[in-house]
């Protein structure tokens, strides 16, 4: 063995002990009861991406009332059932499409800070003239509060 192999073994040996004493990354401990809950109802939402987001719950919740969870979307990721009002839009009054989840989560959870400025978690009560605007009204509110209840339920306190 030369000088250059026992060098060479020295610095591997320094690198790999530097490896393991490195903090690991933060484990966020919502993710897996979330994603639990979201494949016992079946949905194909992403738990990672909606935890991106300070209002996950409420838009999870909105995909309860409106598409199940999502198994029931009238729009390419769209378990909202939002609208596409873009000028001159194929689709202008209706169903909007997204291209990804991604991208109707955020829009999603922007959407609904228009509704309360403040933690973008409105009531139901307070938003289902403007986001259903039309009849039947309290089953609505009712399936919006109840996943609220049922995530509240599901989820560790020291996860929220």
């Amino acid at each position: 063995m030369n000088i250059f192999q026992v060098l060479g073994g020295l610095v591997a040996a320094v690198l790999l002990s530097n490896a393991a004493l490195a903090p690991a990354a933060p484990v966020d401990l919502r993710l897996a009861p979330l994603e639990q809950f979201l494949d016992e109802k079946g949905s194909p939402l992403p738990a990672a991406e909606l935890l991106k987001y300070d209002n996950w719950r409420m838009i999870v919740a909105l995909s309860c009332a409106e598409s199940g969870y999502g198994k029931n979307m009238a729009g390419t990721f769209n378990a909202w059932g939002i609208k596409d009002f873009t000028p001159g839009s194929p689709k202008f009054d209706k169903t909007r499409d997204f291209a990804s989840w991604e991208e109707s989560i955020k829009y999603t959870s922007e959407l609904l800070y228009k509704y309360d400025s403040v933690d973008g978690e409105p009531l139901a009560k307070e938003m289902v003239y403007s986001w259903k605007y039309v009849l039947p009204y309290n089953h609505w509110i009712g399936n919006v509060n109840y996943s609220l209840w049922e995530i509240n339920q599901t989820l560790p306190a020291t996860a929220a």
